[in-house]
Protein backbone atom coordinates (compact mmCIF):
# COMPACT_ATOMS: atom_id res chain seq x y z
CA UNK A 1 0.00 0.00 0.00
CA UNK A 2 1.22 3.41 -0.95
CA UNK A 3 1.27 5.68 2.24
CA UNK A 4 2.17 9.12 2.13
CA UNK A 5 2.93 11.31 5.84
CA UNK A 6 2.90 15.04 5.76
CA UNK A 7 5.31 16.00 8.14
CA UNK A 8 8.53 14.26 9.58
CA UNK A 9 8.43 15.09 12.77
CA UNK A 10 8.67 12.43 15.88
CA UNK A 11 5.39 10.42 15.66
CA UNK A 12 5.42 10.84 12.02
CA UNK A 13 8.99 9.00 11.06
CA UNK A 14 7.45 7.02 14.05
CA UNK A 15 4.06 6.00 12.02
CA UNK A 16 6.61 5.72 8.87
CA UNK A 17 9.64 3.28 10.31
CA UNK A 18 6.79 0.85 11.32
CA UNK A 19 4.54 0.85 8.47
CA UNK A 20 7.66 0.54 6.00
CA UNK A 21 8.62 -2.46 8.21
CA UNK A 22 5.30 -3.79 7.80
CA UNK A 23 5.76 -3.94 4.00
CA UNK A 24 4.00 -0.30 3.07
CA UNK A 25 5.67 1.93 0.76
CA UNK A 26 6.20 5.28 2.98
CA UNK A 27 6.56 8.74 1.34
CA UNK A 28 7.28 11.80 3.59
CA UNK A 29 6.15 15.27 2.48
CA UNK A 30 8.46 18.12 4.19
CA UNK A 31 9.10 21.49 3.61
CA UNK A 32 12.95 21.61 3.75
CA UNK A 33 13.75 20.61 0.61
CA UNK A 34 17.08 19.89 1.86
CA UNK A 35 16.20 17.66 4.33
CA UNK A 36 18.53 14.48 5.22
CA UNK A 37 17.40 11.78 2.32
CA UNK A 38 18.53 9.06 4.76
CA UNK A 39 16.03 8.86 7.70
CA UNK A 40 16.34 6.62 10.64
CA UNK A 41 14.90 5.10 13.63
CA UNK A 42 16.07 4.07 17.18
CA UNK A 43 14.06 1.57 19.38
CA UNK A 44 15.05 0.39 22.91
CA UNK A 45 18.07 -1.72 23.03
CA UNK A 46 18.61 -1.96 19.14
CA UNK A 47 20.52 -0.39 16.62
CA UNK A 48 19.70 2.38 14.46
CA UNK A 49 17.64 1.27 11.56
CA UNK A 50 17.16 3.31 8.45
CA UNK A 51 13.38 4.00 7.37
CA UNK A 52 12.69 2.85 3.59
CA UNK A 53 11.33 5.67 2.49
CA UNK A 54 11.06 8.31 -0.01
CA UNK A 55 10.80 12.40 0.47
CA UNK A 56 9.09 15.05 -1.43
CA UNK A 57 8.51 18.69 -1.12
CA UNK A 58 4.81 18.56 -3.53
CA UNK A 59 1.52 17.73 -2.03
CA UNK A 60 1.01 16.49 -5.90
CA UNK A 61 3.04 13.41 -5.50
CA UNK A 62 0.78 12.19 -2.66
CA UNK A 63 -1.98 12.04 -5.18
CA UNK A 64 -1.13 8.73 -6.08
CA UNK A 65 -1.24 7.36 -2.33
CA UNK A 66 -3.46 5.13 -0.94
CA UNK A 67 -3.48 6.24 2.34
CA UNK A 68 -2.17 10.29 3.65
CA UNK A 69 -1.37 10.28 7.48
CA UNK A 70 -1.24 14.24 8.83
CA UNK A 71 1.39 14.05 10.87
CA UNK A 72 1.87 18.28 10.91
CA UNK A 73 1.30 19.91 14.68
CA UNK A 74 -2.45 21.79 15.27
CA UNK A 75 -1.10 25.01 14.50
CA UNK A 76 0.60 24.16 11.02
CA UNK A 77 -2.83 22.49 10.09
CA UNK A 78 -4.27 25.87 8.92
CA UNK A 79 -0.94 26.39 6.45
CA UNK A 80 -2.17 22.67 4.59
CA UNK A 81 -6.19 23.81 4.19
CA UNK A 82 -5.67 24.57 0.66
CA UNK A 83 -3.33 21.74 -0.41
CA UNK A 84 -5.53 18.88 1.73
CA UNK A 85 -8.29 20.29 -0.43
CA UNK A 86 -6.83 20.02 -3.38
CA UNK A 87 -6.09 16.29 -3.28
CA UNK A 88 -8.75 13.89 -4.75
CA UNK A 89 -11.40 13.42 -2.72
CA UNK A 90 -11.26 9.52 -2.20
CA UNK A 91 -8.06 9.37 -0.66
CA UNK A 92 -8.75 8.76 2.81
CA UNK A 93 -7.16 10.80 5.54
CA UNK A 94 -5.34 10.11 9.14
CA UNK A 95 -4.74 13.07 11.36
CA UNK A 96 -2.67 12.22 14.40
CA UNK A 97 -2.54 15.72 16.53
CA UNK A 98 -2.23 16.24 19.98
CA UNK A 99 -5.33 17.73 21.53
CA UNK A 100 -8.94 18.85 20.64
CA UNK A 101 -8.39 21.57 18.03
CA UNK A 102 -8.05 20.30 15.34
CA UNK A 103 -12.09 18.59 15.10
CA UNK A 104 -13.08 22.01 14.25
CA UNK A 105 -10.46 21.88 11.59
CA UNK A 106 -11.96 19.02 9.86
CA UNK A 107 -15.12 20.66 9.09
CA UNK A 108 -13.73 22.05 6.66
CA UNK A 109 -12.29 19.98 4.44
CA UNK A 110 -13.39 17.80 1.69
CA UNK A 111 -12.40 14.38 1.82
CA UNK A 112 -14.94 11.60 1.73
CA UNK A 113 -13.10 9.74 4.28
CA UNK A 114 -11.55 11.11 7.35
CA UNK A 115 -9.80 9.36 10.61
CA UNK A 116 -8.50 10.51 13.58
CA UNK A 117 -5.63 8.59 15.46
CA UNK A 118 -4.85 9.50 19.22
CA UNK A 119 -1.22 8.27 19.76
CA UNK A 120 0.05 6.70 23.37
CA UNK A 121 3.73 6.05 22.42
CA UNK A 122 6.49 7.91 23.49
CA UNK A 123 9.04 9.29 20.93
CA UNK A 124 11.37 12.05 20.45
CA UNK A 125 13.90 13.28 17.13
CA UNK A 126 17.15 12.48 18.55
CA UNK A 127 18.59 14.92 15.19
CA UNK A 128 17.29 16.56 12.01
CA UNK A 129 16.95 13.06 10.81
CA UNK A 130 16.43 9.99 13.19
CA UNK A 131 13.51 9.40 15.79
CA UNK A 132 14.18 7.78 19.25
CA UNK A 133 11.43 4.95 20.18
CA UNK A 134 11.29 5.79 23.79
CA UNK A 135 8.07 4.02 25.12
CA UNK A 136 5.28 1.72 23.59
CA UNK A 137 1.92 2.43 23.75
CA UNK A 138 -1.38 1.77 21.72
CA UNK A 139 -2.78 3.81 19.10
CA UNK A 140 -6.67 4.28 18.86
CA UNK A 141 -7.82 4.70 15.31
CA UNK A 142 -11.93 5.90 14.82
CA UNK A 143 -13.43 7.44 11.90
CA UNK A 144 -14.36 11.17 11.36
CA UNK A 145 -16.26 10.42 8.66
CA UNK A 146 -16.54 7.99 6.11
CA UNK A 147 -15.50 4.58 5.68
CA UNK A 148 -12.39 2.66 4.12
CA UNK A 149 -12.50 -1.26 4.65
CA UNK A 150 -8.67 -1.54 4.23
CA UNK A 151 -7.91 -0.02 7.71
CA UNK A 152 -8.46 -3.94 8.92
CA UNK A 153 -5.70 -4.58 7.19
CA UNK A 154 -3.39 -1.98 8.59
CA UNK A 155 -4.33 -2.61 11.68
CA UNK A 156 -3.66 -6.43 11.45
CA UNK A 157 -0.22 -6.15 10.16
CA UNK A 158 1.28 -3.80 12.83
CA UNK A 159 3.83 -5.73 15.29
CA UNK A 160 3.39 -5.81 19.40
CA UNK A 161 6.17 -2.72 19.39
CA UNK A 162 3.32 -0.36 17.18
CA UNK A 163 -0.24 -2.09 18.48
CA UNK A 164 -3.05 -0.07 16.64
CA UNK A 165 -6.28 -0.36 18.32
CA UNK A 166 -9.83 0.84 15.94
CA UNK A 167 -12.27 2.78 17.95
CA UNK A 168 -16.05 3.27 17.58
CA UNK A 169 -15.71 6.42 20.28
CA UNK A 170 -12.64 7.94 19.08
CA UNK A 171 -13.30 11.66 20.25
CA UNK A 172 -13.12 10.06 24.12
CA UNK A 173 -10.10 8.15 23.30
CA UNK A 174 -8.62 12.27 22.48
CA UNK A 175 -10.19 13.86 25.56
CA UNK A 176 -8.07 10.90 27.53
CA UNK A 177 -4.89 11.49 25.65
CA UNK A 178 -5.33 15.28 26.35
CA UNK A 179 -5.84 14.72 30.02
CA UNK A 180 -2.76 12.78 30.31
CA UNK A 181 -1.30 15.12 28.34
CA UNK A 182 -2.69 18.00 30.89
CA UNK A 183 -1.18 15.99 33.65
CA UNK A 184 2.27 15.50 32.15
CA UNK A 185 3.37 17.73 29.83
CA UNK A 186 2.76 21.41 31.79
CA UNK A 187 4.57 19.90 34.90
CA UNK A 188 7.49 18.59 32.95
CA UNK A 189 7.97 21.81 30.72
CA UNK A 190 7.92 23.56 33.86
CA UNK A 191 10.40 21.56 35.97
CA UNK A 192 12.59 20.60 32.83
CA UNK A 193 12.27 17.00 33.61
CA UNK A 194 12.17 13.36 31.75
CA UNK A 195 8.38 11.74 32.51
CA UNK A 196 10.11 9.35 34.93
CA UNK A 197 10.77 12.21 37.48
CA UNK A 198 7.07 13.13 37.88
CA UNK A 199 6.73 9.85 39.63
CA UNK A 200 10.34 9.52 41.32
CA UNK A 201 10.73 12.76 42.63
CA UNK A 202 8.47 13.13 45.67
CA UNK A 203 7.56 16.97 45.15
CA UNK A 204 6.60 16.62 41.61
CA UNK A 205 4.29 13.24 42.73
CA UNK A 206 2.66 15.41 44.71
CA UNK A 207 1.59 18.26 42.29
CA UNK A 208 0.98 15.26 40.09
CA UNK A 209 -1.27 13.19 42.17
CA UNK A 210 -3.25 16.70 43.14
CA UNK A 211 -3.58 17.70 39.12
CA UNK A 212 -5.48 14.22 38.83
CA UNK A 213 -7.66 14.88 41.62
CA UNK A 214 -8.49 18.13 40.63
CA UNK A 215 -9.15 17.01 37.30
CA UNK A 216 -11.58 13.90 38.47
CA UNK A 217 -13.47 16.16 40.34
CA UNK A 218 -14.52 18.14 37.38
CA UNK A 219 -14.86 15.19 35.18
CA UNK A 220 -16.51 12.80 37.96
CA UNK A 221 -16.85 10.21 34.49
CA UNK A 222 -13.45 9.94 33.91
CA UNK A 223 -12.47 8.17 37.08
CA UNK A 224 -13.03 4.63 36.10
CA UNK A 225 -12.40 5.64 32.68
CA UNK A 226 -8.53 7.12 33.73
CA UNK A 227 -7.38 5.47 36.75
CA UNK A 228 -4.23 7.17 38.98
CA UNK A 229 -2.49 3.44 38.27
CA UNK A 230 -3.06 4.41 34.17
CA UNK A 231 -1.18 7.89 34.67
CA UNK A 232 1.90 6.03 36.72
CA UNK A 233 2.05 3.20 34.42
CA UNK A 234 2.04 6.04 31.40
CA UNK A 235 4.82 8.01 33.16
CA UNK A 236 6.73 4.81 34.00
CA UNK A 237 6.36 3.22 30.28
CA UNK A 238 7.55 6.66 28.51
CA UNK A 239 10.51 7.33 31.41
CA UNK A 240 13.31 8.51 29.51
CA UNK A 241 10.83 10.47 27.09
CA UNK A 242 10.71 14.29 27.33
CA UNK A 243 7.35 15.56 26.31
CA UNK A 244 6.73 16.69 23.03
CA UNK A 245 6.07 20.16 24.90
CA UNK A 246 9.43 20.05 26.54
CA UNK A 247 10.83 19.01 23.34
CA UNK A 248 9.30 21.99 21.79
CA UNK A 249 10.02 24.61 24.34
CA UNK A 250 13.83 23.53 24.63
CA UNK A 251 13.77 23.95 21.02
CA UNK A 252 12.49 27.46 20.35
CA UNK A 253 9.68 26.29 18.74
CA UNK A 254 5.56 27.55 19.69
CA UNK A 255 4.32 24.83 21.98
CA UNK A 256 0.75 23.05 21.60
CA UNK A 257 -1.19 24.78 24.61
CA UNK A 258 -4.03 26.01 23.63
CA UNK A 259 -5.40 22.77 21.95
CA UNK A 260 -4.18 20.94 24.96
CA UNK A 261 -4.43 22.41 28.06
CA UNK A 262 -7.09 24.77 26.65
CA UNK A 263 -9.32 22.70 25.15
CA UNK A 264 -9.73 20.83 28.29
CA UNK A 265 -9.86 24.02 30.45
CA UNK A 266 -12.52 25.34 28.47
CA UNK A 267 -14.41 21.98 28.93
CA UNK A 268 -14.21 22.40 32.59
CA UNK A 269 -15.40 26.00 32.46
CA UNK A 270 -18.53 24.49 30.54
CA UNK A 271 -19.30 22.51 33.10
CA UNK A 272 -18.59 25.76 35.60
CA UNK A 273 -15.70 23.96 37.53
CA UNK A 274 -12.39 25.18 37.82
CA UNK A 275 -9.15 23.88 37.55
CA UNK A 276 -6.53 25.96 39.62
CA UNK A 277 -3.20 24.15 39.04
CA UNK A 278 -3.57 23.48 35.98
CA UNK A 279 -5.15 26.79 34.96
CA UNK A 280 -1.89 28.33 36.81
CA UNK A 281 0.44 26.23 34.34
CA UNK A 282 -1.31 27.33 31.38
CA UNK A 283 -0.59 31.47 32.44
CA UNK A 284 3.08 30.16 33.24
CA UNK A 285 3.17 28.12 29.83
CA UNK A 286 1.41 31.47 27.77
CA UNK A 287 4.72 33.46 28.94
CA UNK A 288 6.94 30.71 28.12
CA UNK A 289 5.33 30.15 24.41
CA UNK A 290 5.67 33.98 23.28
CA UNK A 291 9.02 32.81 22.68
CA UNK A 292 8.17 29.95 20.00
CA UNK A 293 7.72 29.54 16.48
CA UNK A 294 4.35 31.52 16.24
CA UNK A 295 5.43 32.34 12.39
CA UNK A 296 7.12 29.29 11.19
Amino acid sequence: MNIGIVGAGAIGLLFGAYFSEAGHRITFLVRETNVDKHLYIEKSNENRERIVCEIVSDIAVLKQMDLIIIAVKYHHLKQLKNQLNSLPLHIPLLFIQNGLSHLDFLEQLQQDTIMIGSVLHGATKKNKHTVQHLGVGPTYIGFYKGEWHFINNIVERNNDKFPMILTPNIEQMLVKKAMLNCLINPLTTIACVTNSELINNDSYKVILRSMYNEMMEAFEEWKERLTWDEVVALCENTGSNRSSMLKDYENGRMMELDTIVGAILERATLRKKTLPILQAFYLLLSEMNKEGDYNR
